[in-house]
């Protein structure tokens, strides 16, 4: 959490969220809570206040929503004319989806570097062609990296189909990765098969991809991917074991005016800009997808409530 040792809140919501962001944030950097219902009182040593106060008090503290009820206190931020607010983190993530270590976005090539860049290792990239600005070439800079993707360009070696991948080589290799590819496959777990069937055993293979980002680059936009759905294309049924797999850069969503009348305004929780999962393959194992476990390995659908 970015703060400095100067900056001070007060936490809007005297809650069990509001306690675990005082833990969070430290108690040196709250100047209270603000929770209309306990006004007056104090809560974790600090003083309950209402919005009222805080306007009349002309407060300059930021001030951080605890609570779920997100447009509910947005209204009464606004209706006092306070704009200084934010959101804590409990608010928009959920706690049972994991965050990326590792392989979080931007950190996730020196893990691959760290674990590849080796004298005499062969390095596939599915998707290597600059689009947006990344080279990755420069990081295997010892092993011997190639360049794979659908139309030719600056750092493509191979042009050729993902979905037939395996078709184009005559060797296989230690590492294979993707980045912001995979949700523009037809058919990703078949490009997911073909890399498996190219990975030497004990070799790495790696996907970033998107879980709820914009809509871009249509029409060839066509899914969008959960870190349990790259598990599932990479489990341990076809001879993959999970390394890692998380989620990064979490965003905050609202429902727009265009949305049907009783989502209007709705706050939504639980978005997740990049999907990321690293495996090793530990066997060899015969792909099909004739027949399905349907997730099995994540117990029950739908969860006992």
């Amino acid at each position: 959490m970015r703060k400095t040792k100067m900056d001070k809140y007060y936490l809007y919501g005297a809650s069990e969220t509001g306690q675990r962001a005082l833990v969070d944030y430290g108690e040196e950097s709250i100047v209270g809570f603000i929770d209309g219902y306990k006004a007056g009182t104090t809560f974790c040593g600090k003083p309950v206040i209402s919005i009222e106060d805080y306007v009349e008090r002309q407060c300059k503290q930021q001030i951080v929503i605890c609570s779920h009820k997100v447009q509910a206190i947005v209204g009464v931020l606004h209706a006092a004319s306070v704009t200084n607010y934010k959101l804590y983190k409990t608010v928009y993530m959920h706690d049972d989806v994991p965050m990326s270590k590792s392989i979080r976005h931007g950190e996730w090539i020196h893990t691959l570097q760290k674990l590849a860049d080796v004298e005499g290792n062969e390095v596939l990239e599915v998707g290597s062609r600059v689009v947006t600005g990344s080279n990755f070439r420069k990081y295997f800079k010892k092993a011997n990296y190639t360049g794979f993707d659908l139309y030719s360009g600056e750092n493509v070696d191979v042009v050729g189909d993902a979905h037939n991948l395996s078709e184009y080589f005559d060797k296989k290799f230690d590492l294979i990765f993707s980045h912001a590819v995979f949700e523009h496959f037809e058919m990703p777990w078949i490009v997911a098969d073909e890399m498996i069937k190219l990975l030497n055993p004990g070799g790495y293979i790696f996907v970033e991809t998107h879980y709820s980002y914009t809509s871009h680059e249509r029409p060839w936009h066509f899914f969008q991917f959960s870190e349990n759905a790259l598990k599932v294309l990479f489990s341990r049924r076809r001879g993959i074991e999970c390394i890692e797999a998380g989620c990064s850069n979490p965003m905050v969503g609202y429902f727009s005016e265009e949305a049907s009348e009783y989502l209007r305004g709705r706050f939504i929780s639980g978005l997740y800009c990049h999907s990321d999962f690293l495996g090793k393959k530990v066997e060899e194992m015969e792909l099909t997808w004739e027949r399905s476990q349907n997730g099995k390995e994540f117990g029950m659908y739908p969860k006992m409530r």
